[in-house]
């Protein structure tokens, strides 16, 4: 098997050489440039799957390096490791890069190896479809002088072509996990929370009789919901006073650039509305935000979060109240059904809460949305 090899790219020499430091035991090679152009040229002369680059850099910033390495070099699965996390620079490089992670300085060190595994396994994966792609459109050429025998031999790699789609799904999941993880880790009293606003959304979703698919949009959506907040400023998200008038404008603005990170991710495109809508009011009311829309204008998975993330956020601690109760909870509901909320969805939820009690408010849950739509 071919050994893996990344490339690291930074203009500062005492992190490259920290790197090595800490990957010297790994059993992968590392290169390491300190101009973006030596790192084109070493691209040119060597197979390296992952490369890694920082963002500000003479010559050229990381964001240009990548999309100049997504055009030459378009199966090395591109990452950049910055210490610069503006919304403009995750837009960037997601839109021209079309990176696979966003690491922000300073690394954790094995979340970075970690990181550094499942690229060179994302890889590897799609190389493999690749591959089975290849041997499943010459199978369909012979398939007219092929007799019934080999009708078992096409099943056979057909279903490892859907297996190994699903496992790229997978790493999809994982890639939309990390990041509203990295989010939610900008406040210590939010860990978590996105996970858990998909996983009560998805819940109600499933108690409306939704399809498949809306439900997994539904989860989706609830998991990157607040990925908009990457724009905000930190003292606005960490401040652990409630928020001045100016401030609360602010955070506001989080749907709309929310929804300006997903738009270029092509896979994530149909859940575009749904964040962008989460915190409209349901009867078009000024509260209502970013475009003030009304009833049925609102996407159903952005009402069904709205309802998910209100119930987290009363049921979670803050800095400047404690958790609520579950009787605190529905009163909240029932006072705001029909104006802030859809009275369908929370006729749903307070269905579940009937059905399961205070265990439907869970702070640990583990969520298999495959297993969770199946069932």
């Amino acid at each position: 098997m071919q050994e893996h090899t990344v490339l690291f790219v930074d203009d500062e020499v005492n992190i490259l050489k920290a790197i090595e430091r800490l990957l010297r035991h790994e059993p992968i090679s590392v290169l390491t440039a300190s101009r973006p152009q030596e790192a084109l040229d070493l691209l040119d002369k060597t197979d390296a799957q992952v490369v890694v680059t920082d963002q500000r850099m003479p010559e050229m910033s990381g964001v240009d390096l990548l999309a100049g390495v997504r055009e030459r070099h378009g199966d090395i699965v591109r990452m950049m490791l910055t210490g610069y996390t503006e919304m403009n620079i995750a837009v960037e490089a997601i839109n021209r890069g079309e990176i696979y992670r966003l690491i922000t300085k300073p690394w954790n060190d094995d979340e970075l190896k970690a990181t550094l595994r499942q690229a060179f396994d994302h890889y590897d994966l799609k190389r493999e479809i690749k591959r089975l792609n290849q041997v499943t459109r010459e199978q369909n050429f012979k398939l007219q002088d092929m007799n019934k025998n080999l009708e078992a031999k096409v099943r056979e790699r057909t279903r490892q072509l859907d297996q190994k789609n699903q496992e790229l799904r997978t790493a999809y999941i994982q890639t939309i996990r990390a990041l509203a993880e990295a989010i939610d880790a900008k406040d210590a009293y939010t860990r978590g929370h996105s996970e858990r606003v998909a996983l009560y959304a998805s819940l109600i979703a499933r108690e409306m009789g939704m399809s498949r698919d809306l439900i997994e949009r539904v989860y989706f959506a609830g998991l990157l919901h607040d990925i908009g907040k990457i724009g905000i400023h930190d003292a606005i998200i960490t401040k652990p006073e409630r928020l001045t008038a100016d401030e609360y404008e602010e955070i506001k603005k989080h749907p709309g650039i929310g929804a300006k990170i997903l738009e270029p991710v092509e896979f994530l495109r149909h859940i575009v509305p749904c964040v962008r809508h989460h915190h409209e009011w349901f009867d078009g009311s000024d509260l209502g935000y970013p475009d003030r829309l009304a009833s049925n204008a609102i996407p159903l998975p952005s009402r069904v979060i709205l309802v998910a993330d209100t119930v987290e956020a009363m049921t979670s601690d803050r800095p400047y109240r404690n958790a609520l109760s579950i009787d605190a909870v529905i009163r909240e509901l029932h006072k705001y059904s029909g104006s802030q909320f859809d009275p369908v969805v929370v006729e749903a939820f307070l269905r579940l809460l009937e059905e399961e009690g205070d265990a439907f408010i869970g702070k640990n849950q583990k969520f298999d949305i495959d297993a969770f739509i199946e069932g």
